[in-house]
């Protein structure tokens, strides 16, 4: 049976550490993408408010939502860049990374949830970039080479939105994930390890 879960991400701890999520190589996914969410995930991390990008900037207050469907962004996750601080390979310094990259190379990229698509566009840094919102959440999906929705689409959990690519700052094809919550940027590798949890029920 199709459940329909809250997502109640308020009254979780806030604390730095979160950001360390133990997340690598999850391998080949489903080919059935999407899944029911039946539990929320247990941390949420914030990324410094300057830190962020205007291509990621898309967010507003919110009540509490359904989210009934999630999906995998691709046929397999390999995290590359973790969420946090790190040594930028472009601009040779120590900055905050404010999601994480992933592994594809030139790879069809779906919707991790249902929900509008509220931006597309390009800028220096992102290169081309979709951003799709569900409730106060926001995912934004960067370095793109192809782009397949157009901004005030409806798009269910699955549904290709997009081509992973090397545009903007970027040293090679990859897929750049930024997820945020009311604004301010979460660690994307804690909704992608919570989708493997509900995957090995």
């Amino acid at each position: 049976m199709k459940t329909s879960i809250i997502l109640m991400f308020g009254l979780l701890s806030l604390s730095p550490l979160c950001c360390q999520a133990q997340f690598y190589t999850l391998g080949p996914v489903s080919q059935n993408r999407s899944l029911h969410i039946v539990n929320p995930p247990e941390q949420l991390s914030l990324a410094p408010k300057d830190s962020l990008d205007m291509s990621d900037s898309v967010g507003e207050s919110c009540q509490i939502s359904l989210i009934p469907l999630v999906s995998f962004p691709l046929k397999q996750i390999k995290v590359v860049s973790k969420f946090g601080m790190r040594y930028h390979p472009v601009f040779h310094n120590k900055m905050m990374h404010n999601g994480v990259d992933l592994a594809a190379n030139y790879e069809v990229v779906y919707s991790m949830f249902p929900g509008r698509v509220v931006q597309v566009g390009n800028d220096k840094r992102s290169g081309n970039f979709v951003i799709v919102k569900t409730d106060c959440y926001t995912v934004s999906y960067c370095h793109l080479s192809k782009v397949f929705v157009r901004q005030g689409d409806f798009v269910e959990a699955g549904t290709p939105i997009c081509r992973s690519g090397n545009t903007g700052t970027s040293t090679g094809p990859h897929l750049h994930l930024t997820t945020k919550k009311d604004g301010k940027a979460i660690n994307p590798a804690i909704l992608l390890e919570y989708i493997v949890q509900v995957m090995a029920m």
